[in-house]
């Protein structure tokens, strides 16, 4: 997606990446990565939600990926019936 900066530390890199690109980078399906962030089994560090949109960080995805990317176990959807 793109790469962001922070001027407070020692040029510090961050790359940004969507659904798809994920999808893409661990080989699975995109409706699979929007299932894992679905029913909570994906760690809170890995991605941001901006408004609806998940934004995954590059680098936490790779070190889960590279530490056994281990799901929690499956939660139940919470349904608001408003």
């Amino acid at each position: 997606m793109n790469n962001i900066k922070n001027k407070n530390t020692k040029e510090q890199q961050i790359t940004l990446m969507t659904c798809a690109e994920v999808a893409e980078l661990l080989r699975v399906k995109i409706g699979t990565v929007y299932s894992w962030i679905s029913y909570k089994q994906l760690e809170s560090n890995l991605y941001r939600k901006l408004g609806r949109k998940p934004i995954f960080i590059k680098e936490n995805v790779m070190s889960w990926f590279l530490a056994g990317a281990e799901l929690k176990p499956r939660r139940k959807m919470e349904v608001n019936n408003a």
